[in-house]
């Protein structure tokens, strides 16, 4: 089943805040669909890993050196490895993944999430809309993207984007975090909790030209 994996230099500020993730409903497949979609997230998670140190923490160093290179070695060779991964392993109607492992000034988060194509179609997209509205302002991806830095004070966030008031600042930052974007670990601090920054830069990476 579809699973979020974390890896933060310190526990992700106010990370109880986002909701827990649920597994992906079955689309009539049966034990055959998750055993796939299972072997999927493995292969997804090992490809992700290759070449990681394995004395840091959350690397897989139990799991053997040559596995590792021989993963690292299929990526290279195949730049859709990822695609094809999916068509081996996840019969039709198919399904859709998104993942990232990435090194931040907040720390290392790594996510991996999942979900059959027939559950996607299946679900009510307008309950999405407001999540997906509170991205949709310049000065709203401009806090988020501050905030991948580091936590930020709204006082902080106003000299930094050079804002006219604290009220303008509090009027996103209530967005944000009314859609489950942000979170506040503290009175008056502001943060980014680590199962939304991989989605955040999923996003942003769709929203790409070409």
């Amino acid at each position: 089943m579809p699973r979020e994996l974390r890896r933060a230099a310190r526990p992700g500020p106010g990370d109880s805040d986002a909701p827990a993730p649920s597994g992906p409903a079955s689309s009539g497949a049966g034990s055959t669909f998750e055993e796939r979609l299972a072997r999927l997230e493995r292969t997804v998670e090992r490809l992700a890993n290759a070449g990681a140190d394995p004395d840091r923490e959350g690397s897989p160093s139990d799991a053997p050196r040559h596995a590792d290179a021989a993963a690292t070695a299929a990526s290279a060779d195949d730049p859709l490895f990822l695609l094809h991964a999916i068509e081996e392993r996840v019969p039709a109607p198919g399904a859709v993944f998104y993942a990232g492992t990435v090194e931040l000034p907040i720390g290392p988060v790594t996510y991996q999430w999942g979900r059959p194509t027939q559950a996607l179609l299946d679900a009510d997209w307008a309950e999405r809309a407001e999540r997906v509205a509170a991205l949709g302002h310049p000065l709203r991806l401009a806090m988020l993207r501050l905030l991948l830095d580091a936590e930020h004070t709204v006082a902080q966030i106003v000299d930094e984007l050079d804002l006219g008031s604290t009220g303008v600042a509090y009027h996103h930052l209530n967005q944000l975090h009314g859609a489950g974007w942000i979170t506040s670990p503290r009175r008056g601090v502001w943060a980014i909790p680590p199962s939304r920054v991989i989605p955040l830069l999923a996003i942003v990476t769709a929203l790409e030209e070409g």
